[in-house]
């Protein structure tokens, strides 16, 4: 009798011991999902922020080219997009990526320096009438567009587990 006492004690203790774990596990996969969500939250809206601050530099310059505002206005303007977006390109270090989005935080991060950069000589060009300037502004935008296009392959393969 005292050997199946015991057995039970033994059998009981592994039970919860396995409980445990299987409770342990399903918690720790809880908590990544949120903190996965978490990130993809704060990331989307990083994106959101540069691609509304583009529209609206993109709406000023619009209206410089029409003639419905003046050279000064569009340079005073640039001066608070740039230090927006600045301060959004700030917001990727704010992040906690999981591991395997870790490369495609960093993609788009240099997508929005990059843009800020040919964002800096389209208004260089505007001030100087320097086509060089122009010139410039127009690579950097392609290499920010090829930045973007890769980091979102990058983040795509990670949500898949493809990383």
């Amino acid at each position: 009798m005292k050997k199946s006492k015991k057995q039970n004690i033994i059998i009981a203790s592994v039970a919860i011991i396995i409980i445990g774990a299987i409770a342990g596990y399903n918690y720790s996969v809880d908590q990544t999902k949120q903190k996965g969500l978490r990130f993809g939250n704060e990331l989307q809206q990083i994106q959101e922020d540069v691609k509304q601050l583009q529209t609206e530099f993109n709406s000023k310059v619009i209206q410089w080219k029409e003639g419905d505002l003046s050279q000064e206005e569009l340079s005073e303007y640039s001066k608070t997009h740039i230090e927006k977006l600045q301060n959004v390109i700030l917001k990727y270090d704010g992040l906690i990526p999981p591991k395997q989005f870790t490369p495609s935080v960093e993609l788009f991060k240099l997508s929005t320096q990059t843009q800020l950069d040919s964002d800096k000589e389209f208004i260089e060009w505007i001030k100087t009438n320097d086509t060089s300037h122009k010139i410039r502004s127009d690579s950097l935008i392609q290499e920010s567009f090829e930045y973007e296009m890769t980091a979102l392959g990058e983040f795509n393969a990670a949500k898949a587990g493809l990383r």
